[in-house]
């Protein structure tokens, strides 16, 4: 009898992992971004009045993360011209660089 639900126990683990695992990443992901502009001079509101001011556009994501020990923010944005990244130094405040379409997630 215990066999027959050996099968089922199995499938309900894997299925339980699959669900989890992004879950648990998202967080992982979450933590890094709230800690990412700590102890810098710009605020995520300031990065994105900037990028909505480069671009013409309304911001519609934007995040923070950290590159080569860099903390950095991408602000995302749609305008006349389309969708564009606008990437921000978050220590200076300067966009350090952008580009047209959004960025992958």
């Amino acid at each position: 009898m215990i066999i027959k639900h050996v099968p089922a126990i199995g499938l309900a683990g894997v299925l339980l992992l699959g669900f989890a695992g992004p879950t648990l990443a998202a967080t992982n992901n979450e933590a890094r971004e709230e800690t990412a502009l700590q102890g810098t001079r710009i605020t995520l509101s300031q990065a994105i009045s900037a990028a909505e001011q480069q671009s013409g556009g309304k911001a519609f994501d934007a995040g923070a993360d950290v590159v080569h020990g860099k903390p950095r923010v991408v602000v995302e944005t749609n305008g006349p011209t389309g969708v564009q990244t606008v990437i921000i130094d978050a220590q200076s405040g300067q966009i350090i660089g952008g580009h047209k379409g959004g960025e992958t997630d």
